[in-house]
């Protein structure tokens, strides 16, 4: 809120409303989600996030590797996230609109997931088998149509 205050002698002006904008913001909870969501589906149906859940993990009985998507990507780029984040913060906090940092951490989140799809897992992911790579006829490591690098995604407040 602007004010304008006078003595007689002397003016003092000053705006607070981005203060105020901060408070209000900050008074508010947010929070942001970052992964695969129940609306992606597979080709025949199947939910992505549940498919993805058994590379995230590893499956004894589907003869998979853990191949991380979500954690590690998330983990090993942290710093490269926060630095993305603290960039942009201080013209969201001037502006008191606190939940645009967190669309930021969403924003720089998926960017490094897909990343991780684009670069093998920062070359930590173990390779498919020959059989996978023949079938698919690539041996980009979680890439077949590219449905999982696609459907990772973010919300915020979710």
């Amino acid at each position: 809120m602007p004010f304008n205050i006078r003595d007689g002698q002397s003016e003092i002006t000053g705006d607070f409303s981005g203060l105020e904008n901060l408070i209000k913001g900050l008074k508010e909870p947010h929070g942001v989600d970052i992964g695969y969501f129940k609306d992606a589906k597979t080709p025949d149906g199947q939910s992505v996030a549940q498919y993805m859940a058994a590379n995230e993990f590893g499956s004894i009985e589907r003869k998979l590797p853990v191949r991380s998507s979500i954690r590690m990507p998330l983990e090993k780029k942290q710093k490269e996230i926060s630095d993305y984040v603290a960039g942009r913060s201080k013209g969201h906090i001037e502006q008191g609109d606190i939940k645009a940092i967190f669309e930021d951490i969403g924003i720089a989140g998926q960017a490094k997931i897909q990343e991780a799809f684009d670069t093998g897992g920062f070359g930590e992911w173990p390779a498919d088998s020959d059989g996978t790579i023949a079938r698919k006829g690539s041996d980009s490591v979680l890439i077949d149509i590219g449905l999982a690098r696609k459907s990772v995604t973010y919300e915020v407040d979710r």
